[in-house]
């Protein structure tokens, strides 16, 4: 019985290990071939983990945001879309027809601008008509007319002395050509210009002053110049180009007057 029961306590003290040759039979002959085992702890061979394949990169985004071909504006709910999104709407629309210029593409555009102006026309007319409806916002309102003509008064004669201050040091250089279809109109209003301002003027044709022309950088005709004699020297300054008014004449005069430093008074400036 002890023998049985040393095997079973043998048995399981090695439970887990496998019994196999310590050295190879030809090595160790002396010791015989019943010797030539011994149980030795298996190792269990550990599983690596097996790492996941990398995944393919994902695609990178692309850098540029690229436009639809066709322009499409949402007309069915054009009306109540706020301003923000019709200016976005309009600007994308722009992009599309300016890079695909299909003749779709275009009108849908311009269509979409005409639209945008009638809503602007549309607010600017009832606006003016609902402010002349309320006493209040009139731009006609009573007690600001007796301001008003006062300071009319007042600019009239003020320009009338500084009209006669520079008389003497400025004039007035009107660049021409043959075939400008608004100059001669132009120079009736400087002739009435200086009989008013007792100032003098003078039309230079750009056939016969090219070099001049191409000094005073004249592109539209008539071009219209303030000369100030600076030290024995004509300065040249623009006062507009085309046609204008013996009014838009002398405002656009008193206007570079100002800007240029000669006159300090707001008051003789229309804005």
């Amino acid at each position: 019985m002890w023998v049985l029961s040393l095997l079973l306590l043998i048995g399981v003290a090695f439970s887990g290990q496998v019994c196999r040759q310590y050295k190879n039979f030809y090595e160790d002959r002396q010791r015989g071939w019943f010797w030539k085992e011994v149980c030795v702890e298996e190792k269990k061979e550990e599983k690596k983990e097996e790492k996941p394949k990398e995944t393919a990169k994902q695609e990178e985004k692309p850098k540029y945001k690229f436009l639809p071909t066709r322009v499409q504006i949402p007309w069915d709910i054009l009306d109540r879309i706020s301003p923000e999104d019709i200016q976005k709407i309009e600007q994308t629309a722009r992009y599309i027809a300016l890079m695909y210029p299909t003749r779709e593409n275009i009108l849908e555009h311009m269509r979409l601008i005409r639209w945008i102006r009638e809503k602007s026309v549309k607010y600017a007319k009832l606006s003016e008509y609902y402010m002349r409806q309320d006493p209040i916002l009139s731009y006609d309102k009573p007690p600001a007319v007796p301001m008003k003509d006062a300071l009319l008064v007042y600019r009239e004669r003020e320009r009338k002395k500084v009209l006669d201050r520079f008389a003497d040091k400025m004039g007035i250089v009107a660049v021409m050509r043959q075939d400008c279809f608004e100059c001669p109109g132009m120079q009736q209003v400087l002739e009435l210009a200086k009989k008013e301002w007792n100032w003098d003027y003078r039309i230079v044709y750009a056939e016969n002053h090219p070099n001049l022309v191409q000094r005073l950088g004249t592109q539209n005709y008539p071009d219209i110049f303030l000369v100030v004699n600076e030290k024995g020297y004509p300065r040249f300054i623009r006062i507009g180009s085309g046609y204008m008014t013996l009014n838009q004449l002398e405002d656009s005069l008193f206007m570079t007057l100002y800007m240029e430093g000669y006159i300090n008074d707001e008051k003789l400036v229309v804005y």
